[in-house]
């Protein structure tokens, strides 16, 4: 009898238990979705905006403007300061420039790509220190910034990555002629780089230096910003904002094609979640709130 007890109270725990594992395999939870919502645009006091770059130790935005040719020697260039609501705080911070385009931070130094230079200036006074130029034309467009402070610059017409090492910039990769080599991510094992004629997001690791394409058919490629949780935004400059997963297929989250509104060297704020895109010919800086849901 004690037996038979036994084997019915294992029936019911068998049966409970298959019922439990069934229950939660027909549980499916709701894929996330994203989405961008405008929270405010400059005014059209940036001329060109190529490149908005937050300074996340003073909490203000530095905007390069190109103001006009995107590559012409023509010393109109200049870049601004503005707060993170899209007031412009000083204009024409840094002058003298030529068509300036993407920024890193070092230390107490603003770099700046400007074209066949790159510029480094006080970040305090905003002063310019130096001055390191390239022969020919590399036309250097992207800056990032590694955790020891290394500088790295991308030549769009060289199609070549450079690091600046004793007051040089030395190359430490080249890819395929006419790639034209645009937005740089530094990290720890691997450099990110999108290109904007071969439309390709490459991951270089530091271990190889053999560049691996993570996506392609990426537009224009312009700006790269990481979201923190192992996924990116990126940017298109004919004006189109994608987000790329880990685990998924590209999201469009802004598409200003039709419109004309270029969408060039983004940054993105993890604390706040706010993206911030210049709009190149359109002359103004757009802010907007990254949403998951």
């Amino acid at each position: 009898m004690k037996n038979a007890l036994l084997f019915i109270f294992a029936l019911a725990l068998f049966a409970c238990s298959t019922g439990t594992k069934k229950k939660s395999a027909n549980t499916q939870q709701a894929p996330m979705s994203y989405h961008l919502e405008k929270l405010w645009e400059s005014d059209t006091l940036v001329r060109t905006p190529e490149s908005v770059l937050l300074d996340r130790q003073r909490n203000i935005l530095y905007v390069s403007s190109v103001n006009e040719n995107p590559w012409e020697l023509d010393g109109n260039g200049f870049i601004s300061k503005m707060d993170k609501d899209g007031n412009i705080i000083d204009l024409k911070w840094i002058v003298g420039l030529n068509a300036p385009k993407g920024m890193g931070i070092s230390g107490n130094s603003l770099f700046i790509a400007d074209v066949n230079a790159l510029v480094e200036a006080n970040i305090e006074t905003g002063e310019i220190i130096q001055k390191i130029e390239l022969d020919g034309k590399p036309d250097l467009n992207d800056i990032t910034t590694a955790n020891d402070g290394s500088v790295y610059v991308s030549g769009s017409g060289s199609v070549t990555i450079y690091k600046l090492e004793d007051k040089q910039l030395t190359p430490i990769f080249t890819g395929k002629e006419g790639e034209r080599f645009n937005g740089l991510f530094w990290e720890k094992e691997r450099m990110l780089l999108l290109t904007s004629n071969s439309s390709i997001f490459y991951e270089i690791p530091w271990s190889t230096m053999e560049a691996k394409i993570l996506a392609e058919n990426m537009g224009h490629g312009d700006g790269i910003a990481p979201v923190g949780d192992g996924s990116y935004i990126l940017s298109n400059w004919k004006g189109a904002i994608n987000l790329l997963t880990e685990d998924g297929p590209q999201t469009e989250l802004l598409n200003t094609l039709s419109d004309e509104i270029n969408a060039a060297d983004i940054d993105f704020c993890m604390d706040d979640q706010i993206l911030y895109v210049p709009t190149f010919f359109n002359n103004r800086v757009v802010a907007y709130k990254f949403v998951k849901k």
